[in-house]
């Protein structure tokens, strides 16, 4: 075991979905998405209160992050149908008309 040469991978969003799997991390994440796009400050982005209260705000009111570590956020579409972390980041821009620019 001592002689294994572990390679180094960089984990898809689906692999890291399943690994962070706590609200504290994907809230923070979420956050950091937010930041990304100029709708939250660095300060606002690193609390989970106007992450939340930012989404709720662009029609998201079925997203819930319940501040734990056991159990995922919820993530919706505008509809309210319930979509995984990864459909929600990729319908984002294209339902709000924002894009990454920083």
């Amino acid at each position: 075991m001592a002689n294994e040469i572990l390679k180094n991978e960089q984990l898809n969003d689906a692999q890291l979905d399943n690994v962070a799997g706590g609200t504290r991390l994907e809230t923070f994440a979420d956050g950091n998405e937010l930041y990304k796009r100029g709708l939250l400050t660095e300060e606002q982005a690193s609390k989970s209160a106007p992450v939340r209260d930012l989404l709720h705000k662009m029609g998201y009111a079925g997203y819930q992050d319940n501040g734990g570590i056991m159990n995922g956020n919820i993530y919706t579409d505008k509809n309210g149908t319930m979509i995984t972390r990864e459909q929600f980041w990729k319908n984002f821009d294209a339902e709000n008309g924002t894009k990454i620019i920083r």
